[in-house]
């Protein structure tokens, strides 16, 4: 819920005596559509949550522009309230975006991508070289994040209040059997590129037993491929992976073979009712919400059903430049996969967390590679941040508990490991874990020796005297 916050004249925000580990940043006129969902975070996440008005932060904060306006509050609450998590609460229109320079030199393009990204990771300023164009080679980009971003992409109240209300529904309802439904649609992207190995990967590897068999729908398939996906979609499936070309208005189902696409007013018009999905696809644009309205933003939008948080490319996707690559070695099939493997991975609770923590685990790829520092920019999460994922698992859903209770993954301070030395806020011992949820070490409150830890992100759980889990992205740095 929002409560009262005093600006000071030099535009700092006064020091909370309480932290906000969940921050909402949305217009004034939608932070009351905001506040059943901050309720619904501090009853049964256990995480304290504010609301904060954008107007307030721009007029309040220095910057050169709004964005980074936004990115020095956000820095500010990170470091004096510990934020761990924000909502971007609006469309671009309302929420300011920052627009990093992308370059893939084999293709001979250049752009400016919205990119979400530049909220989260806080250390430095995204432009070294101070020539107002941020995220080049030369500005020595941090590409590893202190909070989880996400961004609830509408523009009027009644849209926010409807975006709050799906994600309130499908965050109590863990039992649903639609749940184990998942849709892997994977078609060709030239003669010797196919999304369907990227989808039978995805399948073997990493989908449970108790979510199988899952639908899937192939351009080796025979029949109407946009028909098979839109009886699928509107049967009610949980987790949606697509590998297609598409477009800010369609979703590819067919498009090199039978020019075949999904569009914005057919996933507006989806009838899936409360079986809400979760999408992700490495297509191009599907994420564009920066000019039109994107399909992504239908799918959220739609009122009888739809997705409740989807995962896409607010500029193109890249699946290679080489005929005939493997697609899952190109970053933009990296991240999914990445993504597909933490979230499903055993004996974890999975959240939209998860999002982050995949992209972080990829990002050294980026430090010297402009097509790969293009697809970590553009892989953008439409949805709460901190939203639970029920993945089913033989005899039962994976839960986490009510407040007090016992919760994987949410409520703690972010940190940064400094002269790999690491001070716990918490009064028991604690797990180190990768972006897999494999144990690297056990730490004690006192300080560690992680020498011997590779650079990269990690998870922190740790039990504090109240008895609940803490999580942390925390970031190790070689000296």
């Amino acid at each position: 819920m929002r409560k009262s916050i005093l600006l000071f004249v030099l535009g700092v925000l006064a020091a909370s005596a309480q932290p906000y580990e969940h921050v909402v940043v949305t217009a004034d006129s939608m932070v009351d559509a905001f506040a059943p969902l901050g309720n619904h975070i501090e009853n049964r996440l256990g995480m304290n949550d504010t609301v904060v008005a954008i107007e307030d932060i721009c007029i309040s904060f220095p910057g050169r522009d709004d964005p980074e306006k936004l990115r020095n509050f956000i820095r500010y609450a990170y470091q004096n309230w510990g934020t761990t998590h924000v909502l971007l609460g609006g469309d671009d229109d309302v929420v300011p975006v920052r627009f990093a320079w992308g370059r893939v030199w084999w293709a001979g393009i250049t752009m400016l991508i919205p990119c979400d990204l530049y909220y989260a990771c806080l250390d430095g300023d995204w432009d070294a070289n101070q020539n107002n164009v941020f995220g080049e080679a030369a500005d020595s980009v941090d590409l590893l994040p202190e909070v989880f971003i996400g961004r609830a992409p509408v523009t009027y109240r009644s849209a926010a209040a409807w975006f709050v209300d799906k994600t309130l529904a499908y965050s109590t309802d863990s039992a649903a059997p639609y749940l184990r439904n998942v849709l892997l649609a994977g078609f060709d992207i030239d003669d010797s590129t196919h999304g369907e190995t990227t989808m039978e990967l995805y399948d073997s590897a990493y989908v449970p037993e108790a979510m199988r068999p899952c639908i899937k729908v192939y351009d080796s398939h025979a029949g109407n491929h946009k028909d098979d996906m839109l009886a699928a979609l509107n049967d009610g499936q949980h987790l949606v992976v697509h590998w297609d070309h598409s477009h800010y208005y369609a979703y590819g189902c067919g498009w090199r073979n039978h020019g075949w696409y999904i569009t914005q007013m057919e996933m507006y018009r989806l009838s899936n009712g409360s079986q809400y999905s979760i999408v992700m696809s490495g297509g191009c644009y599907t994420g564009r919400f920066d000019t039109l309205e994107c399909i992504i933003e239908y799918a959220l939008a739609a009122p009888n059903g739809g997705a409740v948080a989807a995962v896409g490319n607010t500029r193109y996707g890249l699946y290679g430049r080489d005929a005939g690559q493997n697609p899952q070695r190109t970053l933009t099939a990296l991240q999914m996969e990445r993504v597909m493997a933490t979230m499903l991975a055993p004996g974890r609770p999975a959240s939209l967390e998860d999002f982050t923590l995949a992209k972080a685990s990829l990002a050294p790829l980026a430090d010297t590679s402009e097509p790969d520092r293009w697809c970590i920019y553009t892989f953008t999460l439409f949805g709460e941040p901190c939203m639970p994922v029920w993945i089913p698992v033989s005899g039962g859903v994976v839960e986490r508990t009510e407040a007090g209770g016992t919760k994987a993954g949410h409520g703690a301070l972010g940190s940064s490991f400094v002269r790999n030395v690491l001070v716990l806020n918490a009064e028991t011992d604690a797990l180190l874990s990768d972006v897999t949820g494999r144990e690297v070490m056990q730490l004690n409150p006192g300080g560690n020796d992680l020498g011997h830890v590779p650079p990269g992100v990690y998870f922190v759980r740790a039990g504090d005297a109240s008895g609940r889990t803490l999580g942390k992205i925390v970031k190790v740095r070689k000296e």
